[in-house]
């Protein structure tokens, strides 16, 4: 039985609109064709996640400045591109970031769970996050969240999912679940820290639970296959 659940953000709460956004409001102050920089934002992000991997971002390091330095390699205009996250923190419609059903999921879980949110963050702060959850009237769901640049550590790393566990109110992992998009992050970081993983996929043409953990095509489902768990 599953009392309690952590969810992770971009690419399961919230799509890449943001990102979009953000791309938008750079062309405009540079003159860049919105392909280049969407292609080194991506470029930056899979150097990004192999750092994570390799452990290189421990403490002390800010992750917001480090995943910025990456793209200046790719011929990013750091400045500018701040610019454009703060423009597009403003100009967003929060409508068009919420995934298909997360929503109503939330909503559903949170009538008898304790929701968090357990989030990396890459290029902007997690305050930014907080600012777009807020934005979308979802803060009211979530008992605490926790953001890598806030806590000092990020996923998978089984110290973020027991600072999550711990905000969740519970003390066996075994009744928490994680959800994600994220194959390392997010599904393995749950497993590695005892938690039910519930991975959202497109990749899947149905749910599939295995040994306590889960696949989810899509957020209409992930109540269902909570409560089961």
């Amino acid at each position: 039985m599953v009392d309690g659940v952590s969810f992770d953000v971009w690419g399961t709460i919230f799509g890449d609109a943001f990102f979009s956004e953000i791309e938008e409001h750079y062309t405009e102050y540079t003159g860049t064709s919105r392909t280049e920089i969407a292609q080194s934002m991506q470029r930056a992000y899979e150097v990004l996640r192999e750092k994570r991997k390799e452990g290189a971002i421990g403490k002390g390091i800010d992750p917001v400045a480090y995943s910025l330095e990456l793209l200046e390699p790719f011929g990013v205009n750091i400045d500018a591109f701040k610019n454009a996250m703060a423009a597009a923190l403003i100009s967003i419609d929060v409508e068009k970031l919420l995934m298909p059903g997360m929503r109503e999921a939330i909503e559903e879980l949170y009538k008898d769970h304790a929701l968090v949110i357990l989030g990396n963050v890459v290029y902007w702060p997690g305050a930014y996050t907080r600012a777009l959850i807020s934005k979308a009237g979802l803060s009211k769901f979530f008992r605490a969240q926790l953001y890598s640049d806030e806590i000092g550590c990020a996923k998978p790393s089984r110290e973020a999912f027991s600072k999550a566990l711990s905000l969740l109110g519970i003390t066996d992992p075994r009744r928490a679940a994680h959800v994600g998009d994220n194959f390392y992050e997010d599904f393995c970081g749950a497993i590695g820290s005892n938690f039910h993983a519930v991975m959202l996929t497109r990749d899947i043409t149905q749910t599939t639970v295995i040994g306590g953990n889960a696949f989810v095509r899509d957020a209409s489902q992930l109540p269902l296959t909570i409560r089961g768990l």
